[in-house]
């Protein structure tokens, strides 16, 4: 099969890109969100594995959220983190809000080596930020060296903006559905004790009170 052309790639990124795009732009369970996003991106993309990290209440951490494959979901339960601002790609790109790529990660320095994913051999990490907030990085991997050209660079970090913003808007909605919540059962409850005061000051029977 033919090599496909500059402009073919190009197409076919743009078409990936816009897929990612429309299916986290509609998803509001923050979960389902994470993990929908790291299947289309791979599938989409053709990727070796993506993972999502989100940065924890301390600041210090970007734990994985969502991984793709057994890998990824390995390392989820195993509670995965890596510091913010260390020695790995996630640190980089969450300590300086910038994407960070290395086309040959055998040579990158701040390269984390992970034994879930031998066959790395390129990766990009790119932040998840909200204005000047980074709440997380996306990392995306591939078994090839210098995989990722220009065009994948502008079109994931522009999908990983569009993925930070997702990420907010989920968190609101459900931050909003637990105060609703709440709010309902507190009604209920000032309703309870409002016929249970009513009851009690008619009644003068000791038993049937």
């Amino acid at each position: 099969m033919d090599k496909p052309t500059l402009a073919e790639r190009r197409a076919a990124l743009l078409h990936a890109g816009a897929l990612v795009s429309r299916s986290i732009t509609s998803i509001l369970d923050p979960d389902f969100l994470l993990h929908r996003t790291v299947d289309i991106i791979c599938i989409a993309f053709g990727f070796y594995y993506a993972g999502v990290f989100l940065i924890d209440e301390t600041g210090e951490w970007a734990v994985l959220r969502a991984g793709r494959g057994e890998a990824g979901a390995t390392m989820v339960a195993e509670g995965h983190k890596l510091r913010v601002g260390g020695q790995s790609m996630i640190g980089a790109a969450t300590g300086r809000n910038k994407a960070v790529i290395a086309l040959d990660v055998g040579e990158e320095p701040v390269h984390f080596k992970n034994q879930y994913l031998p066959l790395t051999r390129s990766e990009m990490a790119l932040p998840l930020s909200v204005g000047d907030k980074v709440i997380g990085a996306l990392t995306v991997q591939s078994v090839e060296e210098a995989a990722f050209t220009e065009d994948d660079i502008t079109v994931l970090q522009g999908m990983a903006d569009q993925l930070a913003v997702a990420i907010q808007n989920a968190r609101l909605y459900s931050e909003n559905e637990r105060l609703l919540a709440q709010a309902t059962r507190r009604a209920r409850l000032l309703m309870a004790a409002a016929d249970v005061g009513k009851g009690v000051t008619s009644i003068l029977d000791l038993d049937e009170l």
